[in-house]
C-alpha cells in the first residue's frame, strides 16, 4: 500500500480523553529503546573495566535482547485479556530494579543480570504498538505506527548523545565526596537517568488521565475466525508476508546489535575515540534516521514499499562491507590510514544507523 493512499494522515483526530494516554504511551516507547541507546557510549568502557573482552560485551548486549524476547509474548497475551495499565506498571517496575542494579554492578555477570532485567522491563514494544493500533482508525494505523517507530528509533540512536553528556557529568559528580554513597561515575550516571525516566512513566500510568481498556472486550463483538479451519489463498499469502516481515525485522535488529557491539568498540579501540565522542556520532546518525522515518509519507509518493525495503537492504549491505578493512581500503584508498579508517567507519554507521534499517523497518 502506498502512503499516498492515506488521506489526511497529519490531521488524525483523537478523542480528547485519549490524547494524554497517547503521549504517555509514546513516552514509554521512547524509554524502551532509550534503555539500550543511552548506554552505547559507556558500555564497552564498563565491560573492559571489569576485565571483560569483546565477547563478554556481546553477551551483555545479547542479555538485554534476550530479556525482551522472553517476555514479549506473555506481555502481549496478558494485555489482551486484562488491559494495558497493569502490565506496563509491572514492566516499568522491572526497569527501576534493573537500573538500580546497574548502578551497583561489580563484575561482568552482575552486568549481564542487570541487562537481562532491563530487557524484561523493556519487552513492552508489542504492547505499546497494540495500544496505538487498537485506539486509532484502521486507515490511520500505518501513519501512527510509523510515528511510534520514529520514537523507538530516536530512543535507540539519538539518546546516545544524552549518554555522552551524562558520562561527562559523571566525571564531575564522581569527585563530589558527598555523593560517594550513590556510586555515581561516568559509567553509571546513565543508569540514574533511566531510573528517573522509569519513575516518570510509573507516575503517568497512575494518572487519572491514562485511558486503559481491555482489547479482548472490544473484540468480543467482532467477526469471529473461520470455523471450518480452511485456509484460503489470501490466508496463505498473508502468512508468507508475515514470515518475511519477521525475518527482515530479525536481520535489521541483528545488524544494529552487531554494530552496537563491534562498531562502537571498534571506534574506541582502533580509532582512539572516547565513548562520549562515539555517542555524539551515533546520535547524529539517529537524528538522520528519525528524519527518514518521519518522511515515509513523502517517500511513499516516489517509491513503493518493496522498493524502499530493497534500497534499505542495499544500504545495510554496503555499510557492512565498509566495516571490512580490505574492502574499505580498496574503495577509499590507502594514502592516509587514519583518515581512511575514520571515513569508512563514519560512512558505515551513517548507513546502518541513519538510512538502512529505517527503510527496512517499514
Amino acid at each position: 500500500m502506498s502512503y499516498d493512499a492515506i488521506q489526511g494522515s497529519l490531521d488524525v483526530s483523537l478523542p480528547r480523553h485519549q490524547k494524554p494516554s497517547f503521549l504517555a504511551v509514546g513516552y514509554m516507547v521512547l524509554l524502551g529503546d532509550t534503555v539500550r541507546g543511552i548506554f552505547f557510549p559507556t558500555l564497552w568502557p564498563l565491560v573492559s573495566s571489569f576485565g571483560g573482552t569483546r565477547a563478554a560485551q556481546g553477551v551483555v548486549v545479547a542479555a538485554f535482547s534476550m530479556g525482551r524476547v522472553l517476555v514479549s509474548p506473555s506481555y502481549g497475551a496478558y494485555s489482551t485479556k486484562h488491559g494495558y495499565r497493569k502490565i506496563l506498571v509491572f514492566a516499568h517496575c522491572l526497569i527501576v530494579l534493573g537500573a538500580l542494579l546497574y548502578t551497583r554492578v561489580w563484575n561482568v555477570p552482575s552486568l549481564v543480570c542487570a541487562q537481562l532485567i532491563l530487557g524484561f522491563g523493556c519487552g513492552t514494544l508489542g504492547v505499546t504498538r497494540a495500544y496505538f493500533a487498537e485506539s486509532v482508525p484502521r486507515d490511520q494505523r500505518t501513519v501512527w505506527l510509523g510515528r511510534v517507530t520514529a520514537a523507538q528509533y530516536c530512543g535507540l540512536t539519538c539518546t546516545s548523545f544524552l549518554g555522552s553528556l551524562l558520562a561527562r557529568t559523571g566525571e564531575r559528580l564522581e569527585k563530589d565526596a558527598s555523593l560517594a554513597w550513590l556510586n555515581i561515575s561516568p559509567l553509571t550516571c546513565s543508569a540514574y537517568a533511566v531510573l528517573l525516566m522509569a519513575l516518570v512513566a510509573l507516575l503517568l500510568l497512575q494518572a487519572p488521565s491514562f485511558y486503559d481498556f481491555v482489547p479482548a472486550d472490544r473484540q468480543a463483538g467482532a467477526t469471529v475466525a473461520r470455523e471450518d479451519g480452511v485456509q484460503t489463498d489470501d490466508d496463505r499469502a498473508h502468512f508468507r508476508l508475515v514470515v518475511v516481515g519477521l525475518v527482515l525485522n530479525i536481520i535489521t535488529k541483528g545488524s544494529i546489535g552487531c554494530y552496537e557491539t563491534l562498531g562502537v568498540s571498534y571506534a574506541q579501540a582502533n580509532l582512539k575515540m572516547d565513548g562520549p565522542t562515539v555517542g555524539y556520532y551515533v546520535a547524529a546518525c539517529g537524528v538522520l534516521g528519525v528524519a527518514f522515518l518521519l518522511s515515509f509519507k513523502q517517500l511513499g509518493r516516489l517509491f513503493d514499499d518493496v522498493e524502499l525495503i530493497l534500497y534499505g537492504i542495499g544500504v545495510m549491505v554496503l555499510s557492512c562491507l565498509l566495516m571490512v578493512r580490505k574492502f574499505s581500503e580498496d574503495i577509499i584508498g590507502d594514502d592516509d590510514h587514519d583518515v581512511d579508517a575514520f571515513a569508512a567507519w563514519l560512512t558505515a554507521i551513517v548507513g546502518m544507523y541513519g538510512i538502512g534499517p529505517t527503510r527496512c523497518d517499514k
